[in-house]
């Protein structure tokens, strides 16, 4: 019986310490205006959306873009949570990607690791993209996009500002 309590009380201790992660789950607007360092092809848009559903081992997350008069959806991409690879490819623009994703030990950031094959016409581009979702102040969302790029040994950096909507 002492034995019997006292495992419920150190399992009750545990998960009272155990750390609540980061649910990025809604849609999440991109300020373009506080971003920074965005690619070329941003300043066309109007806006950039993002969709998230997040469960305890993965997330869903698929962009929604209006510009140029066109709106259109990239497909989804899935993060696991667990360490282990996903693959994904776009053929609409190209890309190859192997994505891996997992938390920091607050789990308050989201540290999702990209290997991306990107082909434009005969040429192909190879890089390691790694994102860092956290949320900011004010309720908003931030990713700190870093691309390192292999044959000419360069990186690009760029601040994703998002506001939720409804």
């Amino acid at each position: 019986m002492k034995k019997s309590i006292v495992i419920l009380l150190i399992s009750v201790c545990l998960i009272g310490f155990q750390q609540q992660r980061a649910d990025f789950s809604g849609r999440w607007k991109l300020d373009l205006k506080s971003s920074k360092d965005l690619p070329e092809s941003f300043k066309s848009l109007q806006s950039y959306v993002l969709s998230v559903n997040q469960t305890i081992d993965s997330m869903v997350m698929q962009p929604e873009m209006t510009g140029a008069g066109q709106k259109f959806k990239l497909p989804p991409t899935i993060y696991k949570f667990d360490g282990s690879e996903v693959y994904r490819e776009d053929k609409e623009r190209g890309s190859q990607r192997w994505i891996k994703s997992g938390w920091t030990t607050t789990g308050q950031k989201l540290i999702v690791t990209n290997r991306v094959i990107q082909k434009q016409g005969i040429s192909e581009h190879h890089y390691t993209q790694t994102d860092v979702w956290q949320f900011g102040k004010k309720n908003t969302l931030m990713i700190l996009v870093t691309q390192k790029f292999e044959k000419n040994d360069s990186t690009h950096t760029e601040r994703r500002y998002y506001h939720r909507v409804p």
